[in-house]
């Protein structure tokens, strides 16, 4: 799979021990079907993956939104925030369109 876009996210909290690590990945196949790879768990640990695929960008785009939308409600549930820790986008993959900027500003805060 060609990944045109990643994000990788963490969340820390000394006092509540936790080390958390978020990473999202959406690609294509080789058959052209649009997959979204999630691997999460402990920091330094394995991480686990979950993958949803499927021919259609904008389904694909919804499972992402979700997904961070979802990190953005950590606080509430875990008791610290995730921020991002890394981005990589291939050459033409338009971040923008995959990405709501809401959710880029308050990850990047």
């Amino acid at each position: 799979m060609l990944d045109l876009l990643t994000i990788a996210l963490e969340a820390h909290n000394d006092e509540l021990n936790h080390h958390r690590r978020y990473e999202l990945a959406v690609g294509q196949d080789l058959l052209g079907d649009w997959v979204v790879t999630v691997r999460y768990g402990r920091v330094g640990q394995p991480l686990r993956e979950l993958q949803f695929a499927g021919p259609d960008a904008d389904a694909a785009r919804a499972v992402l939104h979700d997904r961070l939308r979802r990190r953005l409600s950590a606080p509430r549930r875990i008791g610290c925030a995730y921020r991002m820790v890394g981005f990589a986008a291939e050459h033409g993959a338009e971040p923008g369109a995959w990405l709501p900027g809401s959710v880029l500003r308050e990850m990047l805060l």
